[in-house]
């Protein structure tokens, strides 16, 4: 994957097992998974319940038809230990994570864990965290901190039922020691606090964000006043006045919601959706080839830092030896070799790709970012660059990627972009919200053209990130010189900020 991981522990893990790969694809994702037919089946099954179930409860309908691109692909294989080590350490116990991008990709494991236990099942971690790409997908609001882990951790404990319907608010069973006394906590500082979390605040989040959100959203005497809340906020209205004008006196919030905790008897509710019927799932077991690039194309989904991406080009070039005209092959062998900086390996493996299929996207747009690269050399490659992600869009339109890429090339010739690519990275920005990267590089154009306030809403979102980081805290300062008017100050520091990021990604 072209996004390089930098700084991540250096660890060694173990290729999957050898066993029989399966595809299953519903309407929302695509799940690799190592194991039989049947379960992989009821696992993809079990996923696009909890979407339509998400969608039930938030009133949204059907989304047109989702490229494969579009969809988020789920690798499912080994057990937690294998997880946790392809995230980065091998005892963290990570029973699994998702990583929100044009392409979305989570990881989880096929079985038991082995070694160290998570104290949070993979189930619940992927619920959790396509909760949030729901929301950012399907919500163009921006949400403080608390809510959105409190969001996740509501939704990640969604009771799916034989018969369709679903049970929402069950309490987080791995939050149950925070929340009887683990962990006391203030409901007013979560809502008011506006100093550099600590550890203590981060929890909280998870723990008594869940107990506020569970409360407001189920106590009737408190009926709407979330969605006000929510609604002040992207308003611009300042946390400490708008929970008081949502909430009322904050020290009887306070007083209701640690009775509410004291009874713990938490309700929920049973919802059935109108329409509810089984999802579609169309199975096909993976070849060959396919199993036997496997390991290499997780790798490189997960993304590599320098030193990893040479050694899963040389996996990639000892399969491809073994099936020299397997598309699934050579696409992978495109994407090893890019990461790897073997630009011309990479585009010969491109052009054997299109030979075998003359429209796969992927080796468009892989032919694309080869020319972007050499473009850092010689700034006349962009116009070639360009023709491949044309080419890709107009074989595909719901890919993102293509459109991104297609805009950022003028950014190689240091040249300001078209109107036609300026709409092609709003079209980007459509289909993947998720992508952050997407996101802050729509702001930027905004903020070219004027549009502070616009540019504000594209970055909130990633810069009130619930997992604090520099970009995060880089992205807020910008957002908060463009509400205070200093729209030219905002861009300079936006440009920093993606100056750094670029460098960054270049280092060893």
């Amino acid at each position: 994957m072209r996004h390089l991981l930098l700084g991540v522990a250096l660890v060694s893990f173990a290729a999957p097992a050898s066993a029989e790969w399966w595809e299953a694809k519903t309407d929302h994702f695509i799940v690799d998974s190592e194991s039989s037919s049947k379960d992989a089946h009821d696992f993809a099954l079990k996923l696009e319940r909890y979407d339509e179930a998400l969608r039930g409860l938030q009133g949204i309908g059907d989304d047109d038809q989702l490229s494969d691109t579009s969809r988020v692909t789920v690798f499912r294989w080994g057990h937690t230990g294998e997880i946790a080590a392809l995230a980065g350490n091998s005892q963290s116990g990570i029973a699994g994570y998702y990583i929100p991008r044009a392409g979305p990709v989570a990881f989880v494991p096929a079985r038991e864990y082995i070694g160290k236990k998570s104290e949070i099942d993979a189930q619940t971690v992927l619920f959790h965290e396509y909760a949030h790409h729901f929301m950012f997908r399907h919500f163009a609001a921006a949400y403080p901190t608390w809510y959105v882990e409190a969001f996740a951790e509501v939704n990640s404990t969604i009771q799916l039922n034989d018969d369709g319907s679903f049970k929402v608010g069950a309490p987080p069973q791995a939050r149950a020691q925070a929340l009887t006394g683990g962990l006391q906590y203030s409901i007013k500082k979560l809502l008011l606090n506006s100093n550099q979390p600590d550890f203590t605040d981060v929890i909280a989040r998870y723990t008594y964000g869940w107990l506020l959100a569970d409360y407001l959203t189920f106590s009737k005497s408190r009926a709407g006043q979330l969605a006000k809340y929510l609604k002040l906020i992207n308003e611009g209205v300042p946390p400490s006045d708008a929970a008081p004008q949502a909430f009322g006196d904050l020290d009887q919030l306070e007083r209701d919601v640690m009775a509410y905790k004291a009874r713990n008897n938490y309700p929920g509710a049973i919802a059935k959706p109108l329409h509810a019927q089984a999802p579609a799932v169309a199975m096909r077991k993976l070849g060959p080839d396919e199993e036997a690039i496997m390991w290499a194309r997780i790798r490189s989904e997960n993304g590599v830092t320098h030193k990893q991406a040479g050694d899963v080009a040389g996996d990639a070039r000892s399969v491809a030896a073994k099936f020299p005209t397997s598309l699934p092959v050579l696409l992978e062998l495109t994407e090893a070799e890019f990461d790897a900086q073997q630009l011309d390996a990479s585009e010969k493996a491109a052009d054997r790709a299109l030979a075998i299929d003359s429209n796969s996207t992927k080796a468009m747009i892989y032919k694309g970012m080869v020319y972007l690269e050499r473009a850092k050399k010689d700034p006349k490659q962009a116009e070639t660059a360009r023709t491949w992600f044309a080419k890709a869009n107009q074989t595909d339109p719901l890919d993102a990627t293509a459109l991104f890429d297609y805009y950022r090339s003028y950014g190689a010739e240091k040249i300001a972009p078209p109107e036609i690519a300026v709409a092609g990275l709003e079209r980007a920005y459509g289909i993947a919200p998720f992508d952050s990267d997407i996101r802050m590089v729509l702001a930027r154009q905004l903020l070219v053209e004027k549009k502070g306030s616009v540019a504000r809403q594209v970055l909130l979102p990633i810069a009130l990130a619930p997992h604090e980081s520099e970009r995060a805290k880089a992205l807020n300062e910008v957002a908060q010189l463009i509400q205070s008017g200093r729209t030219d100050e905002a861009l300079k520091k936006l440009d920093e900020r993606m100056a750094k990021e670029e460098q960054d990604k270049n280092k060893d």
